[in-house]
């Protein structure tokens, strides 16, 4: 059955609007929609979507397509995406090539409502969360040494774009490092600042990349990154590994750029009040972290 994630959904629901495509990779094809002017009169923002197999991970952007549709998906030919027909989206459904392909189910991409509590820093398998920054650096390594530092705007602008690709790795540490203040600091500086930075985000880095931080913004990722930041709560290395093992194949390198990413912002809030841009605001859920 054709499923969507939950952040689709005013986009399906709404009128009906045309598609085209931007991109086709394995497992996925991204599609832009324009903006355009709803039957209320209201402007409705533009929209990437990812199109995607059964099998491929479940894009906080994505929907999954039913098995048995193959001919109705866009290809490549000598380099040049070609579709069957036209795309589009609106009133719950899907439409390719006049095929009407409703939602019939939804997953929700975000992060738990509740605030996980900080892993204990005694806890935490050091040396296997210090290989896997290591691993990261290189083009990376200075945004992810100001995330540790509590620099969150010199860090959105020494990752964001960095990296090649449709999703580029510096934009996949952002990411990680957004899915952990969403289980940890939801309320922090840093995420506002981090999500000032993905407000003028768009131009400079590719759409796909600021539509998933976009999203990341609201605690919307991929569930192998959530389990990761889930598991990296409880301190425990029998629960931390298996899902590292689980986030590192997400992509090319996305993966383990946002684990690393998510690492980077857990030893800055880990340092509590020696980094005032990381403070909680004192009306969180919990005060489990320093606030300065």
């Amino acid at each position: 059955m054709t499923a969507a994630s939950l952040t689709l959904f005013p986009l399906l629901s709404g009128p009906i609007r045309p598609a085209r495509v931007s991109a086709i990779v394995s497992g996925a094809v991204y599609l832009e929609l324009d903006p355009v002017t709803g039957e209320d009169g209201k402007q409705l923002p533009g929209a990437v979507v990812a199109l995607l197999d059964p099998a491929a991970v479940q894009l906080p952007i994505g929907l999954t397509l039913p098995p048995g549709v193959a001919d109705l998906v866009p290809v490549m030919v000598n380099g040049t995406p070609v579709s069957p027909g036209p795309i589009e989206f609106g009133y719950g459904a899907v439409s390719m090539a006049g095929t009407r392909l409703p939602v019939l189910r939804w997953w929700n991409p975000t992060q738990p409502k509740q605030v996980l509590p900080p892993p204990a820093p005694e806890l935490l398998p050091t040396t296997l969360l210090d290989s896997l920054l290591a691993e990261a650096a290189g083009p990376l390594d200075e945004g992810l040494d100001l995330l540790r530092q509590g620099e969150a705007e010199a860090a959105f602008k020494a990752l964001l774009g960095v990296g090649p690709g449709l999703t580029p790795a510096g934009d996949d540490a952002l990411i990680g490092a957004l899915a952990a203040l969403a289980a940890w600091a939801p309320r922090s500086t840093t995420h506002r600042l981090l999500a000032d930075g993905v407000a003028g985000a768009d131009g400079r880095t590719t759409a796909i990349s600021a539509a998933l931080l976009r999203s990341a913004v609201k605690g919307a990722v991929v569930p192998q990154l959530i389990r990761f930041v889930g598991a990296l709560s409880t301190g425990d290395p029998a629960a931390i590994r298996p899902a590292l093992d689980q986030v590192l194949p997400v992509g090319a390198s996305s993966g383990a750029a946002m684990a690393a990413g998510a690492v980077a912002q857990l030893t800055c809030l880990m340092q509590g009040p020696t980094r005032r841009r990381a403070a909680i605001d004192a009306t969180g859920p919990i005060g489990a972290i320093a606030v300065s």
